[in-house]
């Protein structure tokens, strides 16, 4: 495979692979598994996961990766956003860690992704940072970091 959406399943899988190598956010994720790969698709997904109930208690870190310009041919670079959104059921919100446990995970997240060059070209910066209601029950912090991407095969 080759081209930009090839970028696109190499990024979000190495951006779950430092997720799930972060043994914090393992630990506030709660997990009910020794094996860090059953919180594949189970807490942390390559795709937006909404919870199903409003009973569903689960912490879940979603990854995605968005391409928003228009190609362009004269252009060599375009924007590419690493997006990844933290869902919490508000029971689960209070932690040990002295923060909520949205707030915690996000800051373990600022950690990883930061300043990080391995996405694109160039460094991951933060672009934003929101915090809301997914619905009645679950909270959600969407956290979008931006770099640059080449939009031309090498």
């Amino acid at each position: 495979m080759a081209g930009l959406h090839s970028s696109v399943i190499r990024y979000k899988n190495n951006a779950i692979a430092a997720i799930l190598n972060d043994p914090e956010i393992v630990a506030a994720l709660e997990p009910e598994t020794d094996s860090i790969e059953d919180l594949i698709e189970r807490n942390v997904f390559p795709y937006f996961r909404v919870p199903r109930t409003d009973t569903e208690t689960l912490t879940y870190i979603t990854v995605c990766i968005d391409l928003p310009e228009e190609y362009h041919p004269q252009n060599l670079m375009r924007d590419l956003i690493l997006k990844i959104c933290i869902i919490v059921h508000q029971d689960e919100m209070h932690t040990d860690f002295g923060a909520t446990r949205l707030d915690y995970i996000a800051a373990q997240l600022d950690d990883i992704f930061l300043d990080n060059p391995e996405y694109g070209y160039g460094r991951l910066r933060l672009l934003s940072s929101i915090e809301s209601s997914l619905d009645q029950f679950h909270r959600y912090r969407e956290i979008m970091y931006v770099t640059n991407e080449s939009q031309v095969k090498c």
